[in-house]
């Protein structure tokens, strides 16, 4: 046993909550605890019967490796499930993988393609692009989900959604520029009224997400990939083209 396991065995953490999965040839034991500094950290267990007796090994992630811990996961496993590609070239290569998310081909599929897609795919009129990207994201079964398209907003943005565990602040942009640069601003303000865990709508309805993961769309043409993280919160570009949208 090592100083770091010794740390962790010498006292009872506090248990915030635990999961655990059985497959056929493993068992995974998940647990979230509080460090004695205040901050959370993730044990995952896992365990195979060899003979008689069960050999395991344990990971730990940190609070402030969690986000990092997620999305390259998310991204192995969009990789392994052929949602996204990605080229010989970049595996030969230490840097991150650039992975290409796959084109939904929408114009290719009359059956499942909206009849208000074509127009989200060419037009030059900001209100269409926002207009139709809000149908698009309630067609995908998104229920809670708001668009200021009206309201007055200059420099706001233009939607906010939630799933199980995820908020999102989305704007719609046409520009074919540096959208991070053009955006700056604007990123900074979604970011800070993500970071406050409620936000409050005109019509006086407050929607409170404190506790759930949290992540700015800016949706374009442009091809998906993130350009930063504030606080914690990711700044996504999504394409409309793509399946992650």
């Amino acid at each position: 046993m090592d100083n770091s396991e010794q740390w962790y065995t010498r006292e009872e953490r506090e248990l915030l909550h635990k999961a655990r999965y059985f497959s056929g040839s493993h068992n995974y034991f998940f647990e979230l605890k509080v460090a004695k500094n205040g901050s959370k950290y993730i044990v995952i267990d896992q365990r195979k019967k060899v003979g008689d007796k069960f050999v395991g090994s344990k990971i730990r992630i940190f609070e402030d490796e969690m986000l990092e811990f997620e999305r390259v996961l998310h991204q192995l496993i969009s990789i392994a499930s052929g949602q996204m590609r990605v080229s010989a070239d970049n595996l030969s290569q230490s840097s991150s993988i650039e992975v290409e998310f796959k084109d939904l081909s929408w114009e290719n599929n009359s059956d499942i393609c909206p009849n208000y897609f074509p127009i989200l795919t060419t037009t030059n009129n900001w209100e269409e692009f926002e207009k139709y990207t809000f149908l698009l994201l309630k067609s995908l079964g998104i229920v809670t989900i708001k668009s200021f398209l009206g309201e007055k907003q200059a420099g706001k943005a233009d939607g906010f959604f939630r799933t199980t565990n995820l908020s999102v602040i989305y704007d719609c942009t046409l520009a074919k520029g540096d959208i991070e640069t053009l955006k700056s601003q604007q990123i900074i303000n979604y970011c800070s009224q993500l970071k406050q865990g409620r936000i409050e709508f005109s019509d006086r309805i407050i929607e409170e997400f404190h506790e759930d993961h949290k992540q700015v769309w800016i949706i374009s043409r442009q091809h998906s990939r993130k350009i930063q993280a504030i606080n914690s919160i990711e700044v996504i570009v999504i394409s409309i083209n793509d399946e992650r949208i």
